[in-house]
């Protein structure tokens, strides 16, 4: 038997939410990498849905850039 959070995050990958925030798959893959690994090396747990609601609130780059150069900040 599929749990509800496993159908859900399918929903999230294949939901055309998605379609249009990137130019293509690869673009959004390696987006939601960046993220992931920013929420982890800042000790944040986040689901795979968090991560996409994230991913669509935020689709920019600039974002993305803003969240390394704080993290980059707190270290020093």
């Amino acid at each position: 038997m599929v749990g509800k959070e496993f159908l859900a995050t399918k929903e999230l990958l294949t939901n055309e939410s998605m379609r249009g925030v990137f130019k293509n798959n690869f673009e959004l893959a390696h987006f939601a990498i960046r993220l992931a690994r920013y929420y982890v090396h800042a000790g944040h747990e986040i689901s795979l849905a968090d991560l996409f609601d994230q991913v669509r609130k935020n689709p920019t780059l600039k974002y993305l850039e803003d969240l390394e150069a704080l993290a980059n900040h707190e270290e020093e």
